[in-house]
């Protein structure tokens, strides 16, 4: 019985003909750190919960339907027009629609390093482009858009930490959004980011959420660089 999402994770990768965890992480091109903790489950010492996010995009690779991933609802293989890896549905809702083969997908997206730094999941952009990773279809026509590994734990459940997110500069961030902060250093530069959930945005202030341990953060908006939106499962899907 496949009980679990970490056990329907295994159980799909072996049909799917990837032998180890290791060639499927490189294949999805995620750190195979977080696929291994996503095989072990939430049960395992240091394991971790799937995350809608992450089971989208395992679903796409493994070719089986992300809700029966997540949830073991319904069947592994989806035929035409069902929810599934190549063809899906989305998140609450009917509305159907078809993925691309990864192999139409371009990988052109540049992932943006990034330096560690503190427990609250700050960090700071390093200047560079680490890698390129592949486009979504919802966003292939979109410009500027970038993608970064999530630092720390201040977002779990929402991200887990090595999770990809996708950030796209000409879109407007919004309250209920979550949101990639830029500030400035004590030099008028940039300085740490941190990604959170976006409550509004004040006369002086910006007001932000974080998840773990949860509670509301403000920032003087004279402390702000940048806000950046971060694309939801949908809205990189095309729905």
């Amino acid at each position: 019985m496949l009980n679990l999402p970490s056990e329907r994770l295994r159980w799909a990768r072996e049909q799917a003909g990837y032998r180890s965890a290791a060639a499927f992480a490189r294949a999805a091109d995620v750190p195979e750190v977080t696929y291994r903790a996503h095989e072990k489950g939430p049960r395992a010492v240091g394991g971790r919960g799937l995350s809608e996010q992450a089971a989208r995009l395992y679903a796409e690779h493994l070719g089986v339907s992300w809700a029966w991933l997540l949830t073991g609802i319904g069947e592994p293989f989806a035929k035409a027009g069902d929810a599934g890896g190549g063809q899906g549905a989305a998140a609450g809702g009917g509305q159907r629609f078809d993925l691309p083969a990864g192999a139409s997908l371009q990988r052109d997206v540049p992932l943006r390093g990034v330096a560690v730094g503190g427990d609250d999941g700050c960090f700071e952009f390093n200047g560079e482009v680490v890698d390129y990773v592949l486009r979504p279809p919802g966003i292939a026509q979109a410009r500027n858009v970038f993608a970064i590994y999530v630092v720390g734990t201040s977002m779990v459940p929402r991200y887990e930490e090595g999770d990809l997110v996708f950030v796209h500069p000409g879109r407007p961030a919004h309250a209920g959004c979550d949101v990639l902060v830029e500030l400035l250093d004590e030099n008028g530069q940039a300085g740490p980011c941190y990604i959170k959930r976006l409550l509004g945005r004040g006369p002086s202030k910006l007001r932000l959420l974080q998840f773990n341990p949860r509670g509301e953060i403000e920032i003087p908006l004279s402390q702000v660089r940048l806000v950046y939106r971060i694309l939801t499962a949908a809205e990189l899907l095309g729905v």
